[in-house]
């Protein structure tokens, strides 16, 4: 499946909206950074290009596309981000902002050389600044490149910006293809997460008539069907899995611009995640990367569809207890408890649903459980043949923050999830337990 953005972009979809991606250009191709003078040149008259990277990234990407731009006659300046005394990695700090700020003059234009943290610094400082910017990628880890947010790390706790989407996306896949293996199972975990969050924004649009857009699902899920049918060439770093990798990654992003939201790629998996970015923030411990984490989460919620397909929805009894909602929030997020309780108030009323919905709905949902039960069941194995559950920092991730995650992890996002429905329903607590006992046999 190859992206045509001008096929999508300003032209009535099938949902009804007009959906706008301000990305021009998407490369994903052997031998990509050869092309960089000319896709700058399709998106700035600048001869000046700053090019920003730390030292990992350098070493990846950054020398060789300071090289070509050279050659090709840019001025070229770059920008070289140092992570702080202590830290393995770069964190997208208000410091790291500032770097990218003080390096650049009011002309010129800036390319991202990296993944997560130089992307979304990159971005952020290039949003402040009112400038245009684009992004080589180095590692096929995360679904971000195309995001029109960015996370940034203040005061030791992850927040989400508005941020411009680069203006293209250079994705070299020599570059990519002999990029560090934990990267790669990271960017496998995100995008294994998509099984569970497409059947999650199906299930949305069944129990509460939310926006749905056919093409924007159909975008993820052939990715999606592409990597399950190719996933052991990545094993083995052949460059037709790292294609469909990055495919699946940077087209999931693009289908959540088109949305204007994460939900075609993100639900309980997600949800999950999030909590443990928030707890890491609250208690200064370190947990894995995004894409390890949503790993991990998919086992459990994938869990957990399989089981609702086996179950009988007639002898299920939906429970709409506010208050101990209320309690729970108060006691598991903490001094953030003011902040959720304020997002309950807002989806309380839209996320309620009746007995009656959810029995005349009870075929729908199952016919896309069953359509999705290889996928679901293939997620553990896949993992499994990737090395996940030999990391040390899956091993060691903290039991009773997973606890916590799965059974109070849907209340950190306004987004209806398996894990809602399960809290509505009162199973949560044996659900999670269950599902948690089973993911620990692989650990």
């Amino acid at each position: 499946m190859d992206l045509n953005i001008n096929e999508i972009s300003g032209k009535k979809c099938s949902c009804g909206r007009t959906h706008q991606i301000p990305i021009k250009e998407v490369l994903i191709e052997e031998s990509a950074v050869e092309k960089l003078p000319e896709l700058i040149k399709q998106v700035t008259n600048e001869e000046k290009i700053y090019v920003v990277n730390d030292k990992n990234t350098k070493k990846a990407a950054g020398d060789a596309v300071q090289s070509v731009l050279n050659e090709a006659g840019f001025k070229v300046k770059e920008i070289l981000l140092k992570e702080k005394e202590g830290d393995d990695h770069l964190v997208p700090d208000p410091d790291a902002i500032f770097s990218v700020l003080a390096g650049t003059d009011d002309d010129g234009y800036i390319v991202a050389v990296g993944s997560g943290s130089i992307n979304d610094l990159t971005a952020y400082a290039a949003r402040k600044m009112g400038r245009g910017y684009s992004v080589v990628a180095t590692a096929p880890s995360m679904d971000g490149y195309a995001s029109s947010i960015a996370s940034i790390t203040a005061e030791g706790i992850k927040k989400s910006y508005d941020i411009t989407p680069p203006e293209f996306i250079a994705a070299d896949l020599n570059i990519l293809a002999v990029s560090p293996w934990k990267l790669i199972q990271s960017g496998i975990g995100d995008l294994l997460g998509k099984v569970t969050s497409l059947l999650g924004w199906k299930m949305q649009r069944e129990l509460l008539d939310a926006y749905f857009c056919q093409e924007a699902y159909n975008m993820v899920e052939n990715v999606l069907n592409e990597l399950m049918d190719n996933y052991k060439t990545i094993i083995d770093r052949k460059i037709t899995g790292i294609e469909s990798l990055t495919k699946g990654l940077i087209y999931s992003g693009i289908a959540m611009m088109m949305v204007g939201n994460s939900r075609p790629a993100s639900a309980g998996e997600h949800q999950i995640s999030h909590f443990f970015d928030m707890y890491s923030g609250i208690f200064k411990q370190p947990v894995p990367t995004h894409g390890i984490k949503v790993g991990v989460a998919a086992v459990i919620t994938s869990n957990m569809y399989l089981r609702l397909l086996e179950t009988d929805f007639s002898e299920l009894e939906i429970k709409h207890n506010r208050k101990l909602r209320e309690k729970n929030i108060k006691e598991i997020y903490l001094d953030k408890a003011p902040k959720i309780l304020n997002l309950l108030d807002k989806r309380w009323e839209r996320e309620k649903i009746s007995q009656a919905r959810l029995l005349e709905k009870e075929t729908n949902l199952k016919s896309y459980i069953r359509e999705y039960k290889d996928k679901l069941q293939s997620i553990e194995k896949i993992l499994d043949d990737f090395g996940f559950f030999e990391r040390e920092d899956v091993k060691n991730l903290n039991r009773d923050w997973l606890n916590k995650a799965v059974n109070y992890g849907f209340e950190i996002r306004a987004r209806y999830s398996i894990l809602t429905l399960l809290t509505q329903l009162g199973l949560i607590e044996e659900w999670s337990q269950d599902a948690v006992a089973e993911l620990e046999k692989k650990l």
